[in-house]
């Protein structure tokens, strides 16, 4: 039998060098948690401060534990490309052309570590930037459903490729499963030690809604219990949100429901009663100024026409009456004193600054007329006495 004699030696701590392999070993493991930290604070920093301009983006437990994942097991097969790269310096040669393949296995490790690096760096903020902090952002790219085969494919072509120039010099059999093997286990520890629990941002975008919050969880509670309905989780969720597209979409529905000469359901108008209280965002084409099409929500003359399709004493005219009295204290919003600043609610804050300013003068007038008109009814005229009095002077 013909007997093979290898040229390559196998991979050893003898031809590494015993102190530049712990070395190697010492600083490719501070790499791996160094790099790790890095990443899930960086991640973290982006999506808090996606929350200013857009809707904070909260991930699913099964997506979150995905990434949690993908960053460690990067994170730790990177600093398997810096424990090559020391332990590829050594003087060892047994072959004239072992010199040349250590410095191309250097500069392989080096080219994919920076690669990766920058295109990590470079996609993470694009993407921030570019999508998840502009307002309508409503998931229409998810990379977790439709390419998690990529976060997959990264980290294991980063592993195999440190080796590949490696395996020019030495064989590497072992090494390379036990150095996989290795890797497994650190990203297992990474992912204990350096991931960063999403609810401590969400809890501090959610005290800037909470009393928007509130307002919906009782109102949702109230329909149950004193009408019998009940809202999907989807509908809950969309109310939660303030810039998404199906955010907007429910917005300008609920406006459009009140057109039409059909009656309008008592969900419809519970649910247009919360978005004005919440005051959110419609479409965000501006028409000019005093134009009645910037107001976003049901116009009173509207509310008025179903109004007059209900007794006044069911449950559905009362309601219409809450929207009239919301539109009402929106339109009467004054603005915040500086120093008071801290004590309002973000909603506050922008009801302040945007209602008071923006509210067309058409809009202002017809809410009069239709409070005048249902205080001179007698069907209406107790109900409608209880509506406030239109403070804003028409100028």
């Amino acid at each position: 039998m013909t007997h093979i004699n290898f040229r390559k030696e196998k991979i050893s701590i003898q031809h590494i060098g015993k102190q530049r392999f712990w070395i190697g070993l010492f600083a490719g493991l501070i790499s791996a948690i160094l790099m790790a930290i890095a990443f899930n604070n960086f991640r973290e920093a982006l999506r808090y401060y996606s929350g200013f301009s857009s809707d904070l983006l909260i991930l699913e437990n099964s997506e979150l534990r995905f990434f949690n994942y993908f960053f460690s097991v990067l994170a730790s097969v990177m600093g398997l490309s810096v424990s090559i790269w020391i332990w590829m310096n050594n003087f060892y040669q047994k072959r004239r052309k072992d010199w040349i393949f250590k410095q191309l296995s250097k500069l392989h490790v080096q080219l994919i570590f920076f690669v990766i690096l920058m295109m990590i760096t470079r996609f993470g903020t694009i993407l921030h930037w570019a999508l998840l902090s502009i307002p309508g952002y409503d998931q229409e790219l998810n990379l977790y459903k439709e390419y998690w085969v990529l976060f997959i494919l990264l980290p294991l072509v980063v592993f195999l490729q440190s080796w590949f120039s490696v395996r020019l010099i030495f064989r590497a059999g072992k090494w390379i499963l036990l150095s996989f093997v290795y890797c497994i286990l650190i990203s297992i520890i990474l992912v204990q030690t350096t991931t960063i629990d999403q609810k401590k941002i969400n809890t501090l975008y959610f005290q800037r809604f909470e009393k928007d919050y509130q307002y919906i969880d009782y109102e949702i509670e109230k329909a149950k219990t004193n009408y019998g309905i009940t809202f999907s989780k989807e509908s809950i969720e969309i109310l939660k949100k303030w810039n998404t597209t199906r955010s907007v979409l429910q917005v300008v529905a609920l406006k459009n429901a009140f057109t039409k000469e059909e009656k309008v359901s008592l969900d419809t108008i519970i649910l247009q009663k919360i978005v004005i209280r919440n005051f959110k965002n419609g479409n965000s084409i501006y028409y000019g100024r005093n134009s009645i099409d910037n107001w976003p929500y049901a116009l009173p003359n509207d509310i008025l026409k179903q109004l007059y399709k209900f007794e006044p004493s069911s449950n559905r005219s009362q309601e219409l009456l809450e929207v009239l009295k919301e539109e009402i204290d929106l339109v009467n919003t004054t603005k915040i004193d500086y120093k008071d600043y801290k004590k309002f609610s973000e909603t506050e804050h922008r009801r302040s600054t945007e209602a008071s300013y923006s509210t067309p003068v058409v809009l202002i007038n017809q809410l009069k007329g239709v409070r005048d008109i249902l205080i001179e009814d007698e069907r209406y005229g107790q109900y409608a006495k209880q509506l406030p009095e239109i403070r804003k002077k028409v100028e």
